[in-house]
């Protein structure tokens, strides 16, 4: 059984964050629909004489471009106002599975449930149906690397 204990700071979330990104589907912007945006403001500007919709579409173009530019700090900034911040985890991993535990939430996933490990630069993601967690190096040793992924080996 391994135990190790984290705080939930802004290094930890932008670590997360950045390791996280280049797993995600989401980590390049939205070219597409902000072309579509514009040519559906051009066309409701200029060719329908649309003033307003045009106008409103093409500030839809540049909001989904700011909020692409603007999403590590913009999910990070979330992460420290949420309350779990600044809070002491416990990390928990046994035969049973990875837990981890802070005053406001508990998760916990077993062996079975878990669909892949990935090793990053700098920590583990661990994939499963739904969602994604990723535990940061800092707390693991290599020993504990080996066992989990030992304990994930389908």
């Amino acid at each position: 059984m391994f135990q190790s204990e984290f705080i939930l700071d802004k290094r930890y979330f932008q670590e997360c964050f950045d390791e996280s990104v280049k797993m995600s589907k989401h980590h390049k912007p939205k070219y597409g629909l902000i072309a579509f945006l514009v040519s559906l403001g051009f066309v409701a500007h200029y060719l329908l004489s649309q003033a307003y919709l045009g106008n409103f579409l093409f500030i839809l173009a540049v909001l989904e471009g700011v909020a692409f530019y603007y999403k590590r700090p913009w999910w990070i900034a979330r992460q420290m106002l949420s309350r779990a911040s600044g809070s002491k985890v416990l990390l928990t991993i046994d035969d049973e599975g990875i837990k981890t535990e802070n005053p406001y939430r508990a998760f916990s996933v077993k062996w079975q449930d878990i669909e892949n490990v990935v090793k990053t630069e700098q920590g583990l993601i661990i994939e499963q149906q739904r969602h994604n967690q990723y535990i940061s190096g800092t707390v693991l040793n290599k020993d504990v690397y080996d066992f989990i992924f030992s304990k994930t080996k389908k």
